[in-house]
C-alpha cells in the first residue's frame, strides 16, 4: 500500500457497486464512499461505505461537484473512483480531465472502451481470432419494416436482438422495454422494432443468432488486465439460475464457481488484439447441441455479479490497487476456492438444474460451504439490512414465478 490513506469513491447502488466496496474492506479494510442520487438498498444502513446523495434528476455536474467535494474532504487520501454501468462509465471518460485532477480513474482510455465496447468490430476480432461467436447483424430502428425484414433474412428464428451499445438504451422508459429480446418470427421483430423506434432512439440494436440451452449453458468469465498487460485477476464461473424480468434479463443470480483456462485464454487472447486494460466481464454460451462455447458480450466494465470471483478467492480490489496505487506486478490471481454465488436462495435450484448430474455436483458444494450473498457480509451485519435481503429475495423468487416458471430450452 501507499502511504497515503487509500479511498474507494464509487458512482451507483447496485448489487455490483456495493460488492466492489466490500471487495475493498476485505481487501484493505477501508470504508468506501458511494456517490448516487438517492438511497438504495444495497447501499443503504452500511457501516463499510458512507452514502453521498445528489437529488433526484441531478445533473453532470452536480455529480461532478459532489465528487470533487468529496475528495476536498480527505485531500491527503489517494481517491480511487470506480464505476459499474455503461452509462457511468461514458460519463467518468466524458470528464476524466476534470476528475483525474483529484482522482485515480482506472480505465482504459475513451478509444480502448470503444473498440471493446463495439460489438461489430468486436465481431470481427473474434473472427480473426477464431474464437466462435453467433451470426450477427446489425439494424436501424429508422430504416423502416423492409429493411428490418432484410437485415435478419440470414438468421434462422427465434433470434436475439440487443443494443449495440447499452449506456444510452438503458436510459429509455417505454412500454416492453428489455435489456435483451427473444424473438420469435419477423412479425414479432417488426413490431418491437416500431416500439423502439417511437421512443427517438437514433442508436443500433443488433440481431443476433440465438445458442440454445437452458440458464446452466451459460458461462461467465472476469478479469482485470493491467497496465502492463497482465491478468492480475481471472474467475469464471457456470450459471445456475439467472435473473428474467424484462430489464435485468442475462444477469446472472446463482453463479457456481468453475475455473476454466479454455474460456479464460479466448477472453486474453481478444484483450491482447484491441490492446484493452481494466476490468471486464464477458458471457459465453455453450450450445446444447453441439458442446460449442460462443462469446456473446464483452464489456469493460466489473459486472454486476462480479462477486463471484471473490468468493472463488480473486480480489477485484487487489488487482485495482497493485496496478494503479502501489504500481506492483501482481501475480494472476485465480478464483479456484469451490464455492456459489447466489443472490437468491439455492433451494430453487431443484427446479431450474435439469442435469442432475450438474445438481449433485451443486449440492455437494454447498454441503462443504454455505452459499455467498454478495449483500450479507459479516462486518456489516444491520437488522435493517437483513431485512432489505429478505424483502429482495421474496421479490426475486416473484419475478421467477411471474417470467420464467420453468426452465426453458432457450433460457427465455
Amino acid at each position: 500500500m501507499s502511504s497515503t490513506r487509500l479511498r474507494p469513491v464509487l458512482l451507483g447502488t447496485d448489487l455490483g457497486i456495493y460488492a466492489m466496496a466490500r471487495s475493498f474492506h476485505e481487501t484493505f479494510g477501508v470504508t468506501s464512499v458511494v456517490v448516487s442520487e438517492l438511497p438504495r438498498g444495497p447501499v443503504n444502513d452500511s457501516a463499510i461505505l458512507q452514502n453521498v446523495f445528489t437529488g433526484a434528476d441531478s445533473s453532470e455536474e452536480d455529480t461532478l461537484s459532489a465528487l470533487k467535494n468529496v475528495a476536498a474532504q480527505e485531500p491527503g487520501s489517494t481517491h480511487v473512483l470506480l464505476v459499474n454501468s455503461d452509462h457511468q462509465l461514458a460519463f467518468v471518460l466524458a470528464h476524466r480531465e476534470q476528475l483525474e485532477q483529484h482522482y485515480v480513474v482506472p480505465y482504459a482510455d475513451a478509444a480502448a472502451v470503444a473498440r471493446l465496447a463495439d460489438k461489430t468490430a468486436m465481431y470481427r476480432v473474434l473472427a480473426e481470432l477464431g474464437i466462435p461467436a453467433p451470426a450477427t447483424v446489425p439494424v436501424e430502428p429508422g430504416a423502416g419494416e423492409q429493411a428490418w425484414r432484410q437485415a435478419a433474412e440470414g438468421l434462422t428464428y427465434p433470434i436475439v436482438m440487443k443494443p449495440f451499445a447499452g449506456a444510452e438504451f438503458e436510459e429509455l422508459d417505454f412500454a416492453g422495454h428489455r435489456k435483451v429480446y427473444r424473438l420469435d418470427d419477423a412479425e414479432e421483430l417488426v413490431t418491437e422494432l416500431h416500439r423502439i423506434a417511437a421512443t427517438g432512439y437514433t442508436g443500433t440494436m443488433l440481431l443476433q443468432q440465438l445458442v440454445l440451452g437452458d440458464d446452466t449453458y451459460n458461462r461467465v468469465v472476469n478479469v482485470y488486465r493491467d497496465r502492463r498487460g497482465q491478468l492480475t485477476m481471472a474467475a469464471s464461473g457456470q450459471v445456475l439460475l439467472a435473473m428474467h424480468q424484462p430489464t435485468f434479463i442475462g444477469n446472472s443470480a446463482i453463479i457456481m464457481v468453475d475455473y476454466d483456462e479454455q474460456l479464460i485464454e479466448p477472453v486474453r487472447a481478444v484483450l491482447e488484439a484491441v490492446d484493452y486494460r481494466g476490468f471486464a466481464s464477458v458471457d459465453f454460451k455453450v450450445d446444447s447441441r453441439t458442446g460449442v462455447a460462443y462469446l456473446l458480450d464483452i464489456n469493460p466494465r466489473p459486472g454486476r455479479s462480479h462477486y463471484y470471483a471473490g468468493v472463488g478467492g480473486a480480489s477485484a480490489a487487489r488487482s485495482v490497487v497493485a496496478d494503479f496505487v502501489t504500481d506492483t506486478a501482481l501475480p494472476t490471481q485465480r478464483a479456484t476456492r469451490p464455492g456459489v454465488y447466489a443472490y437468491i436462495p439455492t433451494f430453487v435450484l431443484g427446479r431450474y438444474v435439469r442435469d442432475r448430474a450438474l445438481l449433485h455436483r451443486v449440492r455437494a458444494v454447498l454441503r462443504r460451504r454455505r452459499a455467498v450473498h454478495p449483500l450479507a457480509y459479516a462486518a456489516d451485519r444491520n437488522l435493517k439490512r437483513w431485512w432489505y435481503r429478505v424483502l429482495a429475495q421474496v421479490n426475486q423468487l416473484r419475478g421467477l414465478w411471474r417470467y420464467y416458471r420453468r426452465p426453458t430450452d432457450s433460457g427465455f
